[in-house]
């Protein structure tokens, strides 16, 4: 049978992830799709690098930073219409499905900008550079990797999460079954994106990239990045549904918190490089 404290160690962080991405930025895979730069800034700050390549990947990160903000206000509008639509009592699936499609439109752009940029960095690089960079994003990911698993095996963010939101037995059943049904109905999909972020990653480092080429890479995969944020946000709308309306106005409380949190630490990471 399964416990309160069994229920509180796997349904907690599902809450939190959840609703932060989809109050916070709605988006349309989990950190493999228009996300960070995969521990860039970080690895290459590790890297030997002269003082002409310092300066040179400093204006190109900065020339990717303003052009996002070109960006910035369709994509915050977009951005409340899923929270609304997220937020709602009933599930929309057209007019969901319809903000999903045009957010994408928008990151798709964002994402190739995104790209390009690493792929100038990429090219700063000397070969032994280059082969310390990749060894050190696989150390990086293997350290990440570690560290998720021991977060959600200690189960601290969802012990304190449950005392401020004082969920019952039966609202953590049904997170944990909505997000048990999400995990089953995604598996062939996140393969699929995982396959596309590791291909993207060879054309950002190989000699054959243009935009074109990144184009035809990326919507080769656009069916799957809908269909993954239908999953994740009909998921997102289930759980802020399980809540009740004290519950709901805490853990808005926390993801606001939380984004501003995440906003100091974003600025010291564009400073360091």
């Amino acid at each position: 049978m399964t416990t309160f404290k069994t229920l509180v160690k796997t349904t907690l962080t599902p809450i939190a992830l959840c609703l932060t991405l989809a109050i916070a930025a709605p988006t349309l895979a989990k950190k493999g799709h228009h996300q960070k730069h995969d521990g860039m800034r970080q690895i290459l700050s590790e890297l030997s690098l002269t003082d002409t390549q310092k300066q040179d990947i400093k204006q190109i990160l900065k020339q990717n930073r303003e052009d996002r903000d070109v960006f910035s206000a369709d994509g915050k509008s977009l951005q409340t219409d899923l929270r609304s639509l997220v937020q709602s009592s009933e599930w929309d699936q057209e007019a969901v499905e319809s903000a999903i499609t045009l957010r994408q439109t928008l990151m798709q752009e964002k994402a190739l900008q995104r790209a390009t940029s690493k792929h100038q960095v990429w090219n700063l690089l000397t070969e032994t550079q280059q082969a310390e960079f990749v060894a050190q994003l696989e150390a990086h990911k293997t350290k990440r990797d570690a560290k998720d698993s021991d977060r959600k095996g200690k189960g601290k963010r969802k012990g304190k999460m449950l005392k401020r939101l004082n969920l019952t037995d039966a609202q953590l059943a049904s997170v944990e079954a909505i997000k048990t049904a999400e995990k089953k109905s995604s598996e062939a999909i996140k393969t699929k994106l995982q396959n596309y972020k590791q291909a993207e990653q060879s054309l950002i480092q190989g000699p054959e990239f243009s935009a074109e080429t990144w184009h035809a890479l990326n919507t080769e995969y656009q069916s799957d990045f809908v269909d993954m944020a239908l999953l994740k946000t009909k998921s997102k709308h289930d759980i802020w549904n399980v809540m009740t309306p004290e519950q709901q106005t805490k853990m808005l409380e926390k993801l606001e918190k939380f984004k501003n949190k995440k906003k100091g630490k974003k600025h010291r990471e564009q400073e360091s490089v």
